[in-house]
């Protein structure tokens, strides 16, 4: 039987100062996040100049859940 692997990442979209896409993926996130929560974990992000001097990020765009399943071929 072929292995299979899961793998499930939240990317955070934000952009910046010149409205350039940044995005922020987070391996393994806690399961069971909502909309809310993850919305102010992303304010804080922006409040905290989380991702670097003057503020690289100033606007929370989208939040999702990107699934990959691998499955290995057995020869």
């Amino acid at each position: 039987m072929a292995a299979v692997v899961t793998k499930k990442n939240l990317v955070l979209g934000f952009t910046t100062g010149e409205g350039k896409n940044f995005n922020l993926t987070i391996n393994t996130p806690k399961e069971g996040l909502d909309g809310t929560t993850i919305g102010t974990a992303m304010d804080q992000i922006i409040a905290a100049n989380a991702l670097g001097e003057e503020s690289i990020v100033n606007n929370k765009v989208s939040a999702k859940y990107v699934i990959q399943q691998v499955d290995e071929i057995k020869l």
